[in-house]
């Protein structure tokens, strides 16, 4: 199985040996950004054929591109998630997939991100996240999902492949606040979330394989993290470039190649997937903050948490957060 296409820079690439056949990862963010809400980092591991592409092997049922409403949309979550009925089609393509894995949708956002080895205890410190008992589907009808979840699961059994492994890591507010006055930067914290969703990748793996990450902002030079955060695995430098880096990671039993990519999400298909989970985990927290506050605030206008709406929800509810116990440092960002 192969996921990059031909745009990726041949040097990153993983040779025969150093990439087992069929197996295929891929690690994106939703959520660096905003001044509201956490930031989501999900990781994909898939088998498959050796040497297949996943969005030809998969085409009667998944799409790269555009909105045929017989298929879900894989690709970059901003425009899956783009126009009107942009929730609608990622959670379709999320829970399609989670459902071919798991046999069922989960009945709410708790149970989702239990599966996922969240810390709920921590998230439920923040008294929008305390239930954590948001419906799913939101946008979709449950029967008629999962229906094509089952159609969806049959053609990937069909053409050998399988959804190995589904990370989704959210770090709330608090936590982001937190490692950033351990860390002093943006960049470390980023890496740091990234970091487990790599561990948890490695684990899951069954053999040698790559795993094609996205590029965190502008960082090209990633192996002193690697080797911090990673040991005791045995990392080595393959490739530092403009476009892309790439190392191996040896973890005793397995060779792993992981290489950060510019728009990996458009060159990998577990990448893609990826960007397509942590985006919609990051929208699903974003409605239980929304409708916490507009409880309270009736009339409220929602926030999807960025820069300047962001500020602007934070004046409509001043009245609420200046008041005195208000865990303001749990719902803003430092930086």
């Amino acid at each position: 199985m192969h996921g990059a296409d031909s745009a990726m820079p041949p040097e990153p690439g993983p040779s025969e040996q150093d990439a087992a056949p069929g197996l295929l990862a891929g690690i994106d963010e939703a959520g660096l950004g905003p001044v509201l809400g956490p930031l989501v980092v999900a990781g994909v591991a898939l088998s498959g054929p050796t040497g297949g592409d996943p969005w030809r092997l998969l085409r009667r049922k998944v799409a790269r591109t555009g909105n045929d409403p017989r298929k879900v949309r894989v690709a970059d979550s901003k425009k899956v998630h783009s126009g009107p009925h942009g929730f609608q089609r990622l959670e379709r393509t999320v829970l399609a997939f989670w459902s071919a894995m798991h046999g069922s949708i989960p009945p709410h956002l708790g149970a989702l991100l239990r599966q996922c080895d969240a810390d709920l205890d921590a998230l439920r410190r923040c008294p929008w996240y305390e239930a954590l008992d948001l419906p799913l589907p939101q946008a979709n009808d449950r029967d008629q999902l999962e229906l094509f979840a089952h159609l969806l699961g049959r053609e990937m059994k069909q053409n050998s492949v399988e959804l190995l492994h589904l990370a989704i890591r959210p770090m709330d507010v608090a936590e982001f606040n937190a490692s950033i006055a351990t860390t002093g930067n943006k960049s470390d914290t980023h890496f740091a979330v990234y970091s487990d969703v790599i561990t948890s990748i490695l684990e899951a793996l069954p053999g040698n394989a790559h795993v094609v990450a996205d590029r965190c902002g502008g960082r090209i030079h990633y192996l002193p993290a690697l080797r911090r955060r990673l040991a005791p695995h045995r990392i080595e430098l393959v490739a530092e470039q403009a476009r892309a880096s790439s190392y191996t990671v040896h973890t005793g039993a397995h060779r792993v190649r992981i290489t950060f990519a510019e728009r990996g999400e458009e060159r990998s298909f577990p990448t893609a997937l990826a960007s397509c989970a942590a985006k919609y985990v990051r929208e699903l927290m974003m409605v239980a903050l929304n409708s916490w506050f507009a409880d309270r605030l009736p009339g409220l206008q929602r926030t999807a948490g960025y820069y300047v709406d962001g500020n602007r929800f934070l004046q409509d509810v001043a009245q609420l957060i200046e008041s005195p116990g208000f865990p303001v440092d749990r719902l803003v960002r430092c930086r």
